[in-house]
């Protein structure tokens, strides 16, 4: 049964690896997920294998990896969400995955399993060996990914100056030289209609 777009199930995947840069993702996602209820945010972590999962013993063996990672992830998730209390009260629907492969990859096949809005990924690693893990799955997933990728990043304006000159609308009249122009502009989207045919 098709519904509305109003009333439209959003799906957002989320890449949480059990760093900052996870928790930073899933705050995103709480955030952006607050403003397209109903929605589910599906919590993706990857355990990275390089070889090809065709063999069962190698599946038997990884397994108990699976439900392990589940529980590091949804205590993670509830650490995460703590620091949320205290805000305006909505609920949150989410679902959880424990992918075997590579994470850019997974995270994608995820998103297409469901049929998902949105994927969000982290940012703002601190180590070397971090962003090189987190750039190749970031830059990865927008070059490959058919869906819109959100990367995280947590937000720090302390070293950084304003513009020497705010921009500010422009006014017949005025002779302020700066290198940018501001305007504003205001969209109104209403439900279209109905009309009786032949009057139009």
């Amino acid at each position: 049964m098709e519904q509305g777009d109003e009333t439209k199930l959003s799906r957002i995947v989320v890449g949480m690896d059990l760093s900052e840069t996870g928790d930073q993702a899933l705050l995103e996602a709480i955030r952006l997920g607050r403003r397209m209820q109903p929605g589910e945010l599906h919590i993706t972590h990857v355990i990275e294998v390089d070889s090809e999962l065709h063999d069962a013993k190698k599946l038997d063996a990884l397994f108990p990896q699976l439900r392990s990672k589940l529980e590091l992830v949804r205590e993670r998730v509830a650490h995460v969400a703590e620091s949320m209390v205290g805000q305006r009260p909505f609920r949150q629907e989410l679902v959880f995955h424990i992918r075997l492969g590579k994470p850019a990859e997974a995270l994608h096949q995820v998103a297409v399993d469901i049929d998902a809005d949105l994927i969000v990924v982290g940012a703002h690693p601190k180590s070397r060996l971090e962003r090189l893990m987190t750039g190749a799955v970031a830059d990865t997933l927008m070059r490959m990914t058919h869906v819109s990728v959100l990367v995280a990043h947590r937000k720090n304006f302390a070293d950084l100056r304003h513009s020497d000159y705010p921009e500010a609308p422009y006014r017949d009249g005025d002779h302020h030289r700066a290198a940018s122009l501001t305007d504003r502009l205001c969209l109104e989207f209403v439900p279209r209609t109905t009309h009786i045919s032949g009057l139009i």
